[in-house]
């Protein structure tokens, strides 16, 4: 092999890992909910942050709600958004399926936003394993998580606004809370792990609650 083309093998392999990931995507205007669906008597945006939001009259819910992203279902991405939560718990679906698009119903893999601080950044699997890794764990996931590892976990408050991250590829799932690893899961489970899927805020039913988002936005790997 000569000395150009040792020089050139780099830069090619350099290019070829650029080419793997996609420009940032916004996924919420600012302005209003187009690109997503959900029910109009929660979700609304005021001031350039989206709102869901519930109570126990005009805006009761007896199931939980999400409000659905229609960009498509990606695999392999990096989500970050930012949140801030009062009452009770929210979360952000991903790689998730829609039983009922009608009634706004989802499940799969969420980030959960917790007033309890262990459950705050871990992974729930919505209407599947549940509670698959607390803040603070590294796990194996397959019928029941499996404990690998710890995380070093800061004091966060719910109710103040906080930035998060989720990151997906292939089986192993990353979750953020303001720039620190929170939790990391290997879905070991071939036939339960989700590979791809949809994206969706949630709206918890019980107590009234309210769940403000902004700076949403993903970069999916294109490989």
């Amino acid at each position: 092999m000569n000395s150009i083309s040792r020089l050139f093998i780099p830069v090619f392999l350099f290019l070829g890992v650029l080419q793997c990931k996609a420009d940032w995507q916004i996924l919420f205007n600012g302005k209003d909910l187009k690109g997503w669906s959900g029910d109009p008597r929660i979700w609304r945006v005021e001031n350039g942050v989206l709102i869901g939001e519930t109570n126990d009259s005009d805006k009761k819910i007896t199931t939980n709600s999400f409000l659905i992203w229609q960009g498509g279902e990606p695999a392999d991405f990096t989500l970050d958004y930012k949140s801030r939560v009062v009452g009770n718990n929210s979360g952000v679906q991903y790689r998730s399926k829609v039983l009922n698009a009608a009634t706004w119903r989802v499940t799969g893999y969420q980030m959960d936003l917790h007033p309890n601080a262990p459950y705050l950044g871990m992974l729930y699997e919505e209407g599947g394993r549940g509670i698959a890794c607390q803040r603070g764990q590294r796990v194996n996931l397959n019928e029941k998580p499996e404990e690998t590892g710890k995380l070093e976990v800061a004091e966060v408050k719910l109710e103040e606004w906080n930035s998060y991250r989720i990151v997906v590829s292939g089986h192993v799932l990353r979750h953020y809370v303001n720039d620190k690893l929170a939790a990391e899961i290997d879905d070991v489970n071939a036939d339960k792990r989700s590979m791809k899927g949809v994206i969706a805020l949630q709206v918890h039913a019980g107590p009234s609650m309210k769940t403000e988002f902004k700076d949403l936005k993903i970069q999916i790997e294109t490989k």
